[in-house]
């Protein structure tokens, strides 16, 4: 079947033939003048791909730095945080021992001036 499709294509392109053109000489200038802004233009955009694909490898290897830096300042929050947890509060830095303390200093001189009589 395929055989046969191919055959039939074969005959009709033989008997068939594409037609040609003939171009005059300012055709053919014009041709290859566009030809070459195409190429030139060609050249700048694959300058252009390459710029941006340099710039996408700075990018992927900047967000790696950053990734890295976030990583390292969440480690530090972590252990800044257990150091807090680690310290413990020393006697005399105690809010409740001074107000005790407060209290009874007010307290006690006013009693001991109660029992002179």
């Amino acid at each position: 079947m395929i055989k046969n499709i191919l055959s039939i294509l074969l005959v009709i392109g033989l008997l068939f033939p594409q037609k040609t053109y003939t171009f005059t000489e300012e055709e053919v200038k014009s041709l290859y003048n566009s030809i070459q802004q195409l190429e030139q233009a060609d050249s700048l955009n694959q300058k252009i791909i390459e710029n941006l694909n340099e710039q996408i490898y700075m990018y992927i290897h900047q967000t790696e730095i950053d990734s890295t830096i976030i990583e390292n300042y969440i480690e530090q929050l972590k252990l800044k945080e257990d150091f807090i947890k680690e310290l413990k509060p020393k006697w005399h830095e105690n809010k409740y021992l001074w107000f005790s303390m407060g209290i009874l200093s007010t307290i006690i001189p006013i009693w001991a001036v109660g029992q002179i009589k």
